[in-house]
């Protein structure tokens, strides 16, 4: 049934997207963001095979935005913030071509350029809509939600029955791991360390609310929280649960007394967890971050192994690296211990070091580096200085919190690979980019002043 589904749902999800543009929603800008956004768990869904370039069908609706949307595209200017982010994609363009050319591994630049456009395009997008329409904010915010939910809900039928309920026809190897007797919950994803940064980063929109919500609404979506944290514990992913605590330890710093009711729940949840953790139940098999503590020390140094390794493969190509997309083709010739032997005399080759930072870095060398993290930090800075400043109000700070999760999360795993945590990560800098400023006052709802 897997095996179908892989092949029928991007046919459907482009199908909804048609229908959505010809009789619902309609063929803007607008329309086409909020499709991407509420059904974000279908837009890694491959459309071409691999050799093709494996677009997706985020891809498809991209491109389809490009073509048929382009005056909207061109015909606003934003003049402070454009230019900047326009300049950094050039800078980034550059480097890729360039480091496809001069690499010893042959693939096309051109190509591999035309597969990083369509996060950029969807960017440009975004941005312009939210400073067009203010309202687009909470209505990007209010799909995302919903995107959130079904994958939160997908996750906990999977608990309920079993890993068959997955769409994919192999999960990652990660999942079951026989050694330690342990299920992670990959959820709608098809890796559970993946799925549990994405549940990280979301989980803080439930913290987030609108202008006039009744105190019902709000404890409603705070309540979803804790729901959120378990899902992060089933995915039984460290990276992803060390980067939550971050992101709340941040909230709490900037934002602390709206939240100061809400922070005890949570750290008594937390601690819960933690206990849990550390004092396993007999059931077998265990599940989520149970388990994984007594493995953690071993984990880290196979992982400091691998980091130091591609920090010196780094430092042999400083300028443009190895070439975007070649760690694979580098390690299979000059890193070969760099493998995991699936089964039996069946090897597979790693693509990345278990570190995000560290895999752009070998492959686009740290010009590359400097120029991706850009796209982040700055926005991030950014949006932290006008709210020290009051210029925005303090639910920026639970967007920022949701990038800072990831930040961390990403040292153990490159996870813009796959498109869900790509747009994820795109729509929080987004958001902070065009946070609407204040005019005469700050929103601050009767139900925080209670808590």
């Amino acid at each position: 049934m897997a095996d179908n589904l892989i092949f029928i749902l991007p046919v459907v999800t482009l199908l909804l997207f048609l229908l959505n543009v010809l009789f619902y929603g309609g063929n803007n800008v607008q329309s086409c963001l909020i499709f991407i956004l509420c059904f974000l768990p279908l837009m890694n869904l491959k459309i071409t095979k691999e050799a093709w370039g494996g677009f997706r069908t985020f891809d498809a609706i991209t491109f389809y935005c490009i073509i048929f949307l382009f005056k909207d595209f061109i015909k606003f200017n934003i003049k402070n913030n454009g230019r900047f982010y326009f300049l950094l994609f050039i800078m980034l363009s550059i480097v890729i071509i360039l480091g496809g050319l001069v690499s010893e591994f042959p693939n096309n630049p051109y190509f591999n350029l035309v597969r990083v456009v369509p996060i950029f395009i969807f960017c440009r997008f975004f941005i312009l809509e939210c400073k067009k329409d203010p309202e687009f904010h909470r209505k990007a915010i209010r799909a995302l939600k919903v995107s959130y939910l079904v994958c939160l809900g997908f996750l906990f039928v999977q608990m309920i029955v079993g890993l068959r309920f997955t769409f994919y026809p192999e999960l990652h190897n990660n999942v079951v791991d026989p050694d330690f007797n342990m299920i992670r919950y990959p959820g709608i994803f098809y890796d559970s360390q993946v799925s549990g940064q994405y549940l990280a980063m979301g989980s803080f929109l439930f913290l987030y609310a609108e202008e006039g919500w009744t105190r019902k609404r709000l404890w409603l979506n705070y309540l979803i929280y804790p729901l959120a944290l378990a899902g992060v514990f089933f995915a039984g992913s460290r990276s992803a649960v060390g980067g939550l605590s971050v992101g709340l330890i941040f909230v709490f710093l900037f934002a602390g007394k709206q939240f100061r009711m809400y922070r005890a729940i949570i750290i008594v949840l937390l601690i819960i967890g933690a206990l849990f953790a550390l004092s396993p139940p007999a059931s077998s098999p265990q599940q989520g971050i149970i388990g994984r503590t007594a493995n953690a020390s071993q984990d880290y140094q196979f992982r400091q192994s691998l980091w130091k390794e591609a920090f010196g493969i780094a430092e042999k190509y400083p300028f443009l690296g190895v070439g975007y997309g070649n760690y694979q083709s580098y390690v299979m010739k000059y890193a070969q211990d760099q493998y995991l032997e699936i089964e039996p005399g069946t090897f597979l080759y790693f693509d990345q070091p278990e570190n995000g930072y560290l895999k752009i870095a070998v492959e686009l060398g740290f010009i590359g580096l400097a120029l991706v993290m850009l796209f982040i930090l700055v926005p991030l800075v950014n949006g932290l200085v006008y709210y020290v400043k009051g210029i925005t109000d303090k639910r920026s700070v639970l967007l920022m919190a949701s990038l800072v999760t990831w930040l961390v999360a990403f040292n153990t795993l490159y996870s813009i690979s796959e498109a869900r945590i790509l747009i994820m990560v795109a729509s929080m800098t987004v958001l902070i980019i065009a946070y609407p400023l204040k005019k005469l006052h700050v929103y601050e709802p009767e139900e925080y002043q209670a808590v």
